[in-house]
């Protein structure tokens, strides 16, 4: 076969080569040649933006006074040395000056403080008075759930504190305040009720029939108001105590919470 020939059989099988590949791999050839001229495009957008003014003024705001802030003004501020400024040494030496951006405007827009003001409570704190009876707490303060009463053999509430004493201890007024009740309750026994400054009242139940006081009288801090007995047939089975509670505005409230008791 001659050179000629030869080189016309090779054009020839290399034109049937061709077009096996490309009916197999014509879609991904494509695909390929997509990719690539968007890729080269990409690249002449990107690079003409860079070819942009860097220094063009925007304005799209709409509004004048942002516009004026675009533009702004140059202040010159004189060499700093120390807290004021005023030492004219560092100027002699050379101290360079430094140029700030700035916008003079001459509104100020105040910002109102919307943060509420704490309103004065009535309800005594911590420590605001003394306990009634120094003993430490034997039942504790249960409004919103219940415990276990063992003379009642039942779960239930409990709007006071039971102050453990021994019996015949002295029963104190805890504050100021006026002799508003006095009487015997079916469970509580011998019961005092005070009423005291700002709608709080206190209760002192399980007292002697004999009491210091009578409905009516003005009573003050630390005053005698009875002594602990046995007549709280509702707790008969618990030791001495002193059933003793706070009531402000009605609502029964943790004498735990205004005073401090005795810790065994």
């Amino acid at each position: 076969m001659s050179k000629k020939a030869r080189n016309r059989w090779k054009l020839a099988q290399f034109k049937v080569r061709s077009q096996i590949f490309l009916r197999r791999n014509g879609l991904q050839v494509f695909a390929v040649l997509c990719m690539t001229l968007l890729g080269a495009a990409a690249v002449l957008i990107f690079a003409n933006g860079d070819e942009k003014q860097p220094n063009a003024q925007v304005n799209q705001s709409g509004d004048q006074r942002l516009d004026d802030a675009l533009k702004g003004e140059i202040l010159t501020v004189p060499p700093i040395n120390g807290l004021n400024g005023s030492d004219s040494a560092a100027s002699e030496k050379g101290t360079p000056s430094m140029t700030v951006e700035a916008t003079m405007n001459p509104e100020i827009t105040i910002i109102p403080d919307f943060t509420p003001i704490p309103e004065a409570s009535d309800t005594p704190t911590e420590q605001s008075f003394q306990p009634p009876v120094d003993g430490s707490i034997s039942k504790v303060f249960a409004i919103n759930s219940l415990i276990y009463s063992e003379t009642l053999n039942q779960w239930m509430t409990h709007s006071g504190v039971d102050i453990a004493c021994p019996k015949g201890t002295e029963v104190r007024c805890i504050a100021d305040g006026v002799v508003e009740n006095v009487y015997t309750d079916d469970l509580m026994g011998v019961t005092v009720v005070i009423k005291h400054a700002n709608g709080m009242i206190s209760i002192y139940s399980n007292l002697k029939q004999e009491v210091a006081v009578n409905i009516g009288d003005s009573v003050t801090a630390r005053d005698v108001l009875g002594c602990i007995g046995d007549t709280a047939i509702g707790e008969c089975l618990e030791r001495s105590h002193l059933h003793f509670e706070i009531h402000v505005n009605g609502e029964p409230v943790n004498p735990e919470g205004m005073m401090l008791f005795k810790q065994e």
